[in-house]
């Protein structure tokens, strides 16, 4: 139906948000998600255009949310049989909404990390990026380094596989922990929560021992080397 007016266009427009909102436990995660950030936007001072950079993030999120639920019931509209193209354009429209979560936390944690981190007592810091930087990007490059290595092996999904990408991040966080010169007991809480996300791997049976060590060994290794070649 066309709208009239361009209030009737915004009433459209709105009445599709409630539906997103009130349909997807998704959106409603998002909703949640964007209240929380923005409260601590606001505790933390940040400047104007974080907090732009935050509400523009957000939107992106939800906006891609609500694309992905409109595609989903176009798809089902068209077809309630199951259809590898109607799976490949569900799919494709999940793809975008974590394509954009990802984005998200991204900048969530360069916007917030070192804010939280200089209102805590710590140690200097070993190396001369900021705080967020040194812990983002050695996890970046494994993530990299495990969808690369499960890539080839012909593994295409995200939980199982060769080697374990859970246990690789949470060692190399463990690592960037150590190397940034933090304190010894938070250290060893680091590397305690990083056993325990393997352990919780195996316990699941989503991954092998040697699945697991590869994936410890992996993010600890690629860690020092990120440190060691980058992070001077």
């Amino acid at each position: 139906m066309r709208a009239r007016s361009l209030l009737e266009s915004f009433n459209y427009a709105l009445a599709g948000f409630i539906h997103a909102l009130s349909t997807q436990r998704n959106m409603k995660i998002h909703c949640l998600a964007a209240a929380v950030v923005l409260f601590f936007g606001y505790y933390l001072h940040l400047s104007t255009v974080e907090l732009a950079v935050l509400v523009l993030t957000v939107g992106l999120v939800m906006a891609a949310e609500i694309m992905n639920t409109a595609v989903e019931v176009v798809v089902d509209l068209i077809t309630e049989e199951y259809h590898p193209l109607a799976k490949t354009a569900k799919n494709v429209a999940a793809g975008s909404v974590l394509l954009t979560a990802l984005a998200a936390i991204v900048v969530g944690f360069l916007l917030f990390f070192d804010k939280v981190a200089d209102r805590l007592e710590g140690t200097p810091n070993s190396v001369s990026n900021p705080a967020s930087l040194s812990v983002l990007i050695p996890a970046v490059t494994v993530f990299g380094v495990v969808m690369v290595v499960k890539i080839l092996a012909g593994y295409y999904h995200l939980q199982g596989g060769m080697p374990s990408g859970h246990v690789a991040v949470a060692f190399s966080l463990a690592t960037s922990t150590y190397l940034l010169g933090a304190q010894g007991p938070v250290v060893l809480v680091a590397f305690i929560l990083a056993c325990l996300v393997a352990q919780s791997r195996l316990e699941a049976r989503i991954h092998s021992w040697l699945e697991v060590s590869a994936g410890g060994l992996l993010g600890t290794i690629v860690t020092l080397l990120v440190f060691h070649l980058l992070l001077k």
